[in-house]
């Protein structure tokens, strides 16, 4: 294990299965778990770092669901 690895509470990660189907993928597996760490290290990272003004925040939050509704509408096409 590298120094800088976050560590993943293992309650966490069993919590975060609970809603997966019966059968499921090593990648889908896998995939929540890397989810949960990049959480974690961004929580960590945030502690340390000062935040975003809550401004600049929802101008990027707002980009960010536009670019996701524009991704869902031509998935649809």
């Amino acid at each position: 294990m590298l120094s800088d690895d976050v560590l993943l509470d293992k309650k966490q990660v069993l919590d975060s299965f609970q809603d997966l189907p019966d059968k499921v993928s090593s990648e889908d597996l896998i995939e929540r778990i890397l989810f949960i760490r990049l959480i974690n290290e961004r929580a960590e990272k945030a502690k340390h770092t000062e935040g975003t003004p809550h401004d600049v925040f929802m101008l990027e939050f707002a980009d960010f669901k536009n670019q996701v509704k524009a991704q869902r509408e031509r998935s649809v096409q």
